[in-house]
């Protein structure tokens, strides 16, 4: 019986350390997408306020959408603007900032010298979401600034 067991173990061991295994390959990130109100502004703003450079820009007016890629460095935005997009306002009574919706939050971008982004900022009259925060594990400092439709970009020290 012991010899069973043990031969039994050498069976089925590999493959549940199979199973444990991850197969796939690393994920990398790609690009974040979002719906704007104002394409332009929009635009200004990813490109003033954070470097970004656009890279396409489409707009069909029979289909009502405008859409723009932005880059900078190994980062991807895609900026959409749609004729049918709903804006929170008009659609959910007594809506205001403090309310979370199901879905994506902010984006997060690691800054190397997070004060002389800070001055950039403050410089380009970037609306701060609330102040600069020092996470107590890390001792690293972290701010939310947010774009022309109120979307929550953080920023943290490096």
């Amino acid at each position: 019986m012991k010899r069973v067991f043990i031969i039994s173990l050498y069976v089925w061991i590999p493959f549940l350390s199979y199973a444990q295994n991850d197969s796939t390959e690393d994920l990398e990130a790609y690009f974040s997408a979002m719906i704007v109100s104002d394409f332009d502004s929009s635009i200004h703003w990813y490109s003033k306020t954070l470097g970004f450079e656009v890279v396409s820009r489409v707009e069909s007016v029979e289909r009502g959408f405008k859409q723009s890629n932005l880059k900078r460095g190994d980062v991807l935005i895609e900026l959409i603007q749609l004729d049918k997009a709903l804006n929170l306002e008009d659609i959910v009574p007594n809506y205001n900032n403090k309310m979370r919706l199901i879905g994506f939050f902010k984006l997060g971008f690691l800054v190397k010298d997070f004060d002389k982004w800070i001055d950039h900022f403050t410089n380009e009259k970037v609306d701060f979401y609330g102040g600069i925060v020092t996470d107590d594990i890390t001792g690293k400092r972290m701010v939310i600034i947010t774009d022309p439709d109120g979307n929550r970009i953080q920023i943290f020290e490096k």
